[in-house]
Order: C-alpha cells, then sequence, then structure tokens
C-alpha cells in the first residue's frame, strides 16, 4: 500500500479554475457594449500590481480585510491594514475613464469606471464579479481581500455540493449621472432606494419613502438608472467563462423579486425549496394585488414584496397587502432576503455533462424548512 499521499498543490492552496480568467475573455464577455462605448477605447495599455493592502491606487478602489487579520508590519508592530493574501490589479486606461481588474486565487472582479479617477471625479457604472464557492461555509471564504460580504455561515452560506465545482457570480450597472441624489439632493431616500429594509425599524420614515419609491421607475436596490443591455448580456457571458473553466454549477442571490425573476427566466432555479415556497407564496399574492384592481409594473412589483417585511403588518396598505391567501391563514410572507444579514436567496444553474439533472438537498433556513415540513 503507498505510504505517501499525491497533492493537488495549487488546489490545496486555493487557486482555483477563477485565478486563469483572462482579462482579454472579462473585457470580451462581461463589459457590454454600453459600457464600452462610454468608456471609449483603452487607450493606455495595463499597468499591473500586486497589491499586499486594503487600500487601493484612487478612493473607492479599496480592498477588504473581514477576517480582521492583524499583520506584522514591523518588530512588534501590527496592522489591519493589510491583506492575508495578495491579489493581482490591472488598471487599463481609456479615454474617457478606466477599466480595474482585481483577481486573487478565488475571485475575480472587473470595475468599470466613468471619468477621472485619479481625481475622485469618476462613477462606478459596471461591476462584474465570479467567486469559486468552494471555502464558503468556513472562516476560509472571507479571506479573500475581494469580498463585499462574509460567507463563513455554515448553514446560510452552505455550499450545495461536495462534489460539483461552483461558481457565484454578482453584477452592478448603473448609468453615470443618473443617480436620484444627483436629481433631488435628498441623501436619505437614496440610501433606502439602495436598501429599504435598513428602514423597516421606523415605520412612518419607511412608508414615507416606499411612496415616493412606488411611483418612481427606481426598482429597490436601483438607487440609478440601470445600464440598459446588463440584463441582457451578463448572464450569457458569465455562463460562457463558467463553462470554460470547467465549472459544474453558477450561482447567483437575488436581493430582490425583479432580480430573482431575470435569474429564472435565465435558467436558473432556486436552491432551497422552502424559499422557493416562499417566493410562489409571493407571486400569489401579486396576483391578488392584481386581480383587486391594482395594476403593478415590474418594479412594483419589487416594492410589493419589500414592503411585506413592514411591522406591525396593519402598517402595510390595505391596496398591497398580501395578507391571507388561499389557505385563509395569515402568513408570513417577508422577502427571504433583506440585504442585511447572512441570509440569502440562492438560485443554481447546471453547466456541466456532470451537473445535469442535479437538484441540490439544502435548506438555508432550518426552522422555516421544519415549519414547512420539508426534510
Amino acid at each position: 500500500m503507498p505510504v505517501f499521499e499525491t497533492h493537488d498543490q495549487a488546489a490545496l492552496l486555493g487557486v482555483s479554475p477563477i485565478a486563469h480568467v483572462s482579462d482579454e475573455e472579462i473585457f470580451r464577455h462581461l463589459v457590454t457594449p454600453t459600457v464600452k462605448g462610454l468608456l471609449g477605447q483603452i487607450n493606455k495599455r495595463g499597468e499591473t500590481r500586486v497589491l499586499e493592502t486594503r487600500q487601493g491606487i484612487f478612493p473607492g478602489d479599496e480592498a477588504t480585510n473581514l477576517n480582521g487579520h492583524l499583520l506584522a508590519v514591523g518588530p512588534n508592530q501590527h496592522s489591519a491594514a493589510l491583506v492575508r493574501f495578495p491579489y493581482r490589479h490591472t488598471i487599463y486606461r481609456t479615454e474617457r475613464g478606466a477599466i480595474v481588474v482585481k483577481a486573487d486565487g478565488v475571485k475575480f472582479e472587473v470595475f468599470c469606471w466613468f471619468g477621472n479617477v485619479d481625481k475622485g471625479r469618476a462613477e462606478l457604472v459596471l461591476k462584474a464579479a465570479l467567486r469559486d464557492r468552494r471555502y464558503d461555509g468556513t472562516w476560509r471564504a472571507n479571506d479573500s481581500a475581494l469580498l463585499d460580504y462574509t460567507y463563513d455561515h455554515p448553514v446560510r452560506h452552505q455550499r450545495l455540493s461536495d462534489t460539483l465545482s461552483s461558481v457565484e457570480l454578482s453584477i452592478y450597472g448603473f448609468m453615470p449621472a443618473s443617480r436620484a441624489v444627483d436629481a433631488t439632493g435628498d441623501k436619505d431616500y437614496d440610501a433606502f432606494l439602495q436598501n429599504p429594509f435598513r428602514y423597516l425599524q421606523d415605520a412612518d420614515k419607511f412608508l414615507e419613502h416606499f411612496e415616493r419609491a412606488f411611483k418612481s421607475k427606481h426598482a429597490p436596490g436601483q438607487f440609478a438608472r440601470p445600464v440598459p443591455d446588463v440584463s441582457q448580456y451578463a448572464l450569457k457571458g458569465f455562463d460562457i467563462i463558467a463553462r470554460k473553466h470547467g465549472y459544474d454549477l453558477i450561482e447567483m442571490a437575488a436581493s430582490h423579486y425583479h432580480v430573482a425573476m431575470w435569474a429564472v427566466d435565465g435558467g436558473f432555479a432556486y436552491s432551497d425549496p422552502a424559499q422557493e415556497k416562499i417566493v410562489a407564496r409571493l407571486t400569489a399574492g401579486l396576483e391578488k394585488i392584481r386581480a383587486s384592481g391594482q395594476p403593478l409594473t415590474r418594479t412594483q412589483q419589487s416594492w410589493a414584496c419589500v414592503i411585506q417585511s413592514l411591522r406591525p403588518a396593519d402598517r402595510i396598505p390595505a391596496g398591497l397587502s398580501m395578507g391571507s391567501l388561499a389557505n385563509g391563514h395569515e402568513t408570513d410572507l417577508q422577502w427571504p432576503q433583506n440585504n442585511l444579514d447572512e441570509t440569502c436567496l440562492w438560485l443554481y444553474k447546471p453547466l456541466s455533462a456532470r451537473a445535469r439533472g442535479f437538484k441540490p438537498r439544502v435548506c438555508f433556513n432550518p426552522e422555516v424548512c421544519q415549519a414547512q415540513k420539508i426534510a
């Protein structure tokens, strides 16, 4: 019997297939035609650095240290300004802005800036990322300096499979000079649009902003006008890259109803049956509202789902209350992801032949699964 183990050294040390995605692939498949038009031609070849600090090279370019590592900066001196694992940073200067690609062993992200980044006069118009989920549910998941959120919760961030490889997508895209605060000067309303769940503790303030937002064309989470071709361009680009680099599954977390519907239209399915049931009940609630004579646009559908989280429930406007459905019982129809804690509404899509027919057996909220009698 052999005594010595054989090892995939790169995999053990956290170098995933993501690390091999080229900047050319990222630019071709994820930077949309509208964004390319806004930024203009690349007029300066990329300048690459290996960074080990949270500080980037211009305002807004910072990294993170979510596990709070204190690393040595001198004898008996330690700082949280350094990150545990270095990352690659490449900037491409364009006619009207800059494109920044950051990558480490488990994640890459591309940032498209419109304006002068060095003088702090640029707006982020596109951010797209793919992240290998191999360490999710463990403390090690947070060691990447390219994270906005933690991923260590053993239940809410559990992996869908121990044998299939998976990658999470994230996308952000807003047109420059289109933020609500630019037109109104109201920073509080702008913050409400970014995340209305932060305002649930103050029902009066929530309802004040909600009434305004519901009549606008801003969906929850949309504090500016979306880049028009992101929705039709991004999912295909993510698929191409993830398939080429051998991933079995691609996943995403849906912040709001319109995002979940976009994912489902793109071939994604809900990872957790309990969450799927909640979304189905919310969809039925939307049908109930429409049947009562209240028409709803796609953005208003999302707002109607958000307001179901308002408590006490009698503060929900009568015309938007989903209340009791066909079963005649009061139902708790809060949107499954509030963008405040670690609860995510996960969706997935099989990519490889190995994953064909795969259905995850996970539950991200055991109490809900138990109540719904889902094993």
